[in-house]
């Protein structure tokens, strides 16, 4: 069996599909194969957040580095 390895975007998509779910009245929501009830929307938020930052990081390209000093 194979499984595919979702984007960060196709996480994110599902992520948000869940929290609109749940902001617009289900009591739970599907994400990622697990029911997830209203008391999870914190973590789901968390998620969210992680997972915009992800895509915001991969649209940039490229190696960051801080802090160092050019030789």
């Amino acid at each position: 069996m194979t499984v595919k390895i979702k984007t960060f975007e196709e996480q994110l998509a599902e992520v948000q599909h869940a929290i609109t779910d749940i902001l617009t009245g289900a009591q739970e929501a599907s994400y990622n194969g697990q029911k997830v009830r209203k008391a999870d929307l914190i973590a789901l938020q968390a998620r969210e957040e992680y997972l915009q930052k992800k895509v915001a990081s991969n649209r940039r390209g490229g190696i960051r580095v801080r802090g160092a000093t050019p030789a």
